[in-house]
């Protein structure tokens, strides 16, 4: 688990290697056990950090080279399967001088090219320079679990693990705000890939790669997609023993490393179900790390507890407080390198640093909701209504009642396109969208190429699959995201084996019937099964793994939210009704309403521009001593 930058240069001067360094410095929590820089002198820079996993000797080093000198590699991740992939190379003639899965991705690349994207089985985010060729390969995983940013000029592109990298960069800094990309992060609360703040930055979308030459041509591609919609042959009891003995399998791969592998626990199903897979793979002791809270409704500390006892782990638990709320909103901010607004980070960064102290791998529970249709709240609803979308226009309007019908719920007026996908999106609208332009008369309309929630079938089946391929494609890399900033500024690995791309696999194959029960609202079912199985315990109602926000910021966070939000004219350019964002606070202080999402979107906001984005001119204007003007 590493940091990458890389920089390839087809036009203009190479690259300023006193910025690029600067840039590099920029990832050290990512990996603080070694740095490396490679150059061609010409066209191409890369950059490493290593956090140490597997084979810890300098055998590991990075940026790697075939020992022809033709391929270099800088790699972020871990390849699960790496050793059967060793053997096959190995029969190809291929002498390993390291034992670990970055210089088998090297050679899987250099010999078996794009196909080899296809073969592996784990979490990614990799750079590859054709020396020869003059051709750079960017890729990342199957599930976006590592994450890969860049900035594609006419000269050149840059590539980087964090997007604070990119906006340090030269070729940055005349770049406007994306309309676009602004639009969908004061509503979702977050920039989905491939969107990024600046014109010509992306995020390299899960399971793609891209592959860029000399003369500036980039071609595209993908080697993994998940399915909105495929006929299920795994049903019931057949179901329900097929994802048993994925997980089973899915942990014990997980487990390969070189150092101390640790659990994250929670009081739910999915981090128990991999913590007692786990106690039972490895045979002996396992530490397992949680977060509680002060109010009841979000703490999951008691529950995690009872799991802990009755599958015997080394259980390890902190408590988050509201004044430490205050106290941890610099480094939740510098943990972000671009805008981000989902606060369940404030217990991720928690319970990362907690586990830091005693492991360097932490298995988690991440994918289990959204491979089987573990929310059950929007799950089910969503599902009961989708017969209601094959009635005629006039009918839903009578059955929802009118008002119901046009605010869709959270004040969204859509007379225009009143779809099973547009509804469900309010859903996930954290800035309800009356308000919204209430607050921002000049809000930039959702992007027109945004169509991750154009869905108007009323068929139930394709419905429930369209459902989870939603929370997939879009939720899930959210949480992704978080989990990747919080445990790699602690400096620890977080590995999820629910979504190993067997599991992914398997779980595509599965009836939604035998995983989620509309009556009794409770879903996930095969999980429960096979933690039934380790443990007597199970909860039903899902906390989630959150903080009391609501709470936050009408107290401890409230001073800060009045002085670098409620003060404000205009956010990234875009022009602010003072008044308006008042009313909403006062509404939220008095407990008439709950608009912790909007606010706390627009308080990261605020926070993230001064820490990152209004610090970019003195970075880049202070050429002679580049790693003072970083820190800034």
């Amino acid at each position: 688990m590493c940091g990458i930058l890389g920089e390839f240069v087809w036009r203009d001067r190479p690259t300023d290697v006193a910025i690029f360094k600067g840039l590099v410095s920029l990832m050290e929590r990512r990996g603080p056990d070694d740095e490396g820089i490679w150059t061609d002198g010409q066209c191409c820079t890369l950059g490493f950090r290593r956090l140490s996993i597997l084979d810890l000797t300098s055998a590991g080093h990075q940026p790697m080279l075939t020992q022809d000198g033709r391929f270099v590699l800088v790699y972020n991740g871990e390849v699960y399967n790496f050793r059967v992939l060793r053997q096959g190379l190995e029969r190809e003639g291929v002498r390993f001088r390291s034992t670990g899965d970055a210089e088998v991705v090297l050679y899987a690349l250099a010999l078996w090219g794009k196909k080899a994207l296809e073969l592996f089985n784990g979490m990614f985010a990799f750079g590859l320079y054709d020396v020869r060729e003059k051709r750079l390969l960017l890729a990342r995983d199957h599930a976006g679990i590592k994450p890969l940013y860049y900035m594609l000029r006419p000269g050149g592109l840059v590539f980087a693990s964090q997007y604070d990298q990119i906006l340090a960069h030269p070729w940055s800094l005349y770049l406007d705000v994306s309309p676009d990309a602004l639009a969908l992060y004061l509503r979702l609360g977050y920039i989905p890939a491939p969107y990024a703040l600046l014109n010509l930055t992306y995020m390299l979308e899960p399971g793609t790669w891209l592959e860029v030459g000399s003369d500036g041509r980039v071609l595209r591609g993908r080697f993994f997609e998940f399915p909105t919609f495929q006929a299920p042959d795994l049903f019931g009891e057949a179901a329900l023993e097929a994802v048993d003995g994925a997980v089973t399998e899915a942990v014990r791969r997980h487990l390969v490393s070189d150092v101390p592998v640790g659990v994250f626990l929670s009081g739910g199903i999915d981090s128990p179900l991999v913590a007692a897979k786990m106690r039972a793979v490895s045979g002996g002791p396992v530490k397992a790390f949680t977060i509680g809270t002060e109010e009841d409704r979000f703490d999951e500390s008691p529950d995690a507890t009872r799991y802990a006892e009755e599958i015997g782990l080394q259980h390890f638990v902190e408590h988050i407080a509201p004044e430490q709320a205050l106290q941890m909103l610099e480094d939740v901010i510098a943990a972000c390198g671009e805008p981000f607004a989902d606060h369940s980070i404030f217990p991720t960064m928690l319970v990362s640093r907690l586990a830091r102290r005693y492991v360097k791998v932490v298995l988690s529970g991440d994918g289990g909701d959204e491979l089987f249709w573990g929310y059950t709240q929007r799950f089910c609803s969503v599902i009961q209504k989708a017969e209601d979308f094959q009635q005629p226009y006039w009918w839903r309007m009578i059955r929802w009642g009118m008002k119901r019908f046009l605010h869709l719920g959270n004040g969204y007026w859509n007379l225009r396109q009143p779809t099973l996908g547009h509804w469900y999106r309010t859903i996930h609208t954290r800035f309800p969208e009356h308000l919204l332009r209430a607050v921002f008369p000049e809000v930039p309309p959702w992007p027109e190429d945004f169509r991750l929630f154009l869905y108007s079938s009323g068929d139930v089946d394709r419905t429930a699959q369209w459902l989870r391929w939603n929370e997939f494609v879009w939720h899930l890399n959210m949480v992704l995201l978080k989990v990747d900033r919080a445990s790699m500024y602690h400096s620890l690995e977080v590995r999820v084996p629910l979504l190993d791309k067997e599991v992914v696999q398997l779980a595509a194959r599965v009836d939604w019937r035998s995983c989620l029960d509309l009556e009794s609202g409770i879903g996930k079912v095969p999980l429960r099964r096979a933690l039934s199985r380790h443990v007597r315990y199970q909860t039903k109602v899902k906390k989630g793994f959150s903080v009391p926000m609501g709470t936050w910021l009408s107290s401890a966070l409230r001073p800060v939210l009045e002085e670098r939000v409620l003060q404000r004219q205009e956010i990234l350019g875009l022009p602010l009704d003072r008044e308006a964002l008042r009313t909403m606070f006062r509404q939220h202080a008095l407990g008439q309403r709950n608009f912790e999402g909007a606010l706390w979107l627009l308080l990261s906001l605020s926070l993230w521009i001064e820490k990152h984005f209004a610090a970019r001119s003195p970075v880049l204007s202070n050429r002679q001593d580049v790693r003072v003007g970083l820190s800034r």
